[in-house]
């Protein structure tokens, strides 16, 4: 979440994620069972963000070719859509994550920490020759961040479109980091990265899928205008302290993701300093991510996050649409160091 204005980020990138925007899949997603609970009108907002294609009944407008899809083909029809294309592999920025996270207390706040140092040499022993076993992190780094150039995004299933996108801003968003730390600089925020005439989030970060792209670009055009996933806040971190933990593993692009999404949001919930509390007067504490983007948590903040809180704190809130006080936690921008 940036410090962009909400008309600014409306101005240039709509008022919220798309309610029937592209959504990643789960296994079960396109059973039988699942679609014969679906309206027409509902199937047909499915087909249209699949691309498949589906006519009630036959009419004059209609040419020959088009047909009512049963459930059966329409299922097919729909795994199909999500399942088909290239993937993607994450296997060196995994490897950097489940070397650099850990957990620790940042400023009072308990959170996923970063080890940026153990990024900063990317020479090792011989930089032109480095093989896999002896690269360092900081090739390995260096070598993912330039592997995002390569993809043809639309040829990727559609799991694998998200997972390269959130990979990819984390990556490129520890890289923008590591390079200035790597020029001497010591920062104590991401946004002393700003410059007198770009912010950090509009300042090039890298090459995604063959073109230049700012931190902006990825989270607003790219994520939140395509996608209708609010729970990519969680997953995307802007290595500042009050983000969503930034995962100790890459998102996968397969049916897994899924599950990644929502453990991401879950944990999110259950941090009181940074995701979400009440208070001993009834008033809720929210993550000002949600103040930020209230657009893209539909039908309204509270009710979206309630499928994500545990069971007590449902207890507490009494039910899913009552209304309570909300508050916005102060955001932290220090950055998420491991010290």
């Amino acid at each position: 979440g940036q410090t962009l204005t909400t008309w600014y980020v409306e101005r240039l990138y709509g008022k919220g994620c798309p309610i029937y925007g592209k959504k990643v899949y789960k296994a079960d997603d396109f059973s039988e069972e699942k679609l014969k609970m679906l309206n027409f009108k509902q199937k047909k907002a499915v087909a249209k963000t699949l691309g498949i294609q589906i006519q009630k009944k036959k009419s004059s407008k209609m040419s020959d070719e088009d047909l009512k899809l049963s459930d059966n083909e329409f299922a097919k029809a729909a795994v199909a859509a999500v399942t088909k294309g290239d993937s993607f592999s994450h296997g060196l920025w995994d490897e950097i994550l489940k070397a650099c996270v850990s957990r620790g207390t940042l400023n009072g706040v308990e959170t996923n920490v970063f080890d940026y140092k153990k990024l900063i040499d990317n020479k090792g022993k011989d930089d032109q020759k480095a093989d896999h076993k002896s690269m360092t992190l900081g090739q390995k780094l260096d070598q993912y961040i330039e592997s995002l150039s390569k993809p043809d995004f639309e040829t990727l299933t559609r799991n694998h479109q998200m997972a390269l996108l959130i990979n990819g801003y984390n990556a490129l968003t520890v890289g923008l980091l590591v390079r200035a730390m790597r020029e001497g600089k010591t920062l104590k925020s991401i946004r002393d990265l700003n410059t007198k005439e770009l912010k950090v989030w509009d300042i090039p970060a890298g090459t995604f899928c063959g073109k230049g792209t700012t931190l902006t670009e990825m989270e607003h055009k790219f994520l939140r205008l395509e996608w209708g996933e609010p729970r990519l806040h969680a997953c995307i971190v802007c290595a500042s302290v009050s983000c969503p933990d930034l995962r100790g593993e890459a998102f996968y692009g397969d049916e897994r993701l899924d599950a990644q999404m929502t453990e991401q949001m879950e944990q999110w919930m259950l941090n009181k300093k940074k995701g979400f509390n009440i208070k001993e007067n009834g008033h809720v504490q929210l993550s000002s991510i949600f103040l930020w983007f209230k657009g893209d948590f539909k039908p309204r903040p509270l009710q979206f996050i309630w499928d994500f809180l545990n069971e007590s704190e449902q207890k507490k809130l009494g039910h899913k649409k009552k209304k309570h006080r909300v508050e916005f936690l102060e955001y932290d921008w220090n950055i998420n160091e491991k010290k």
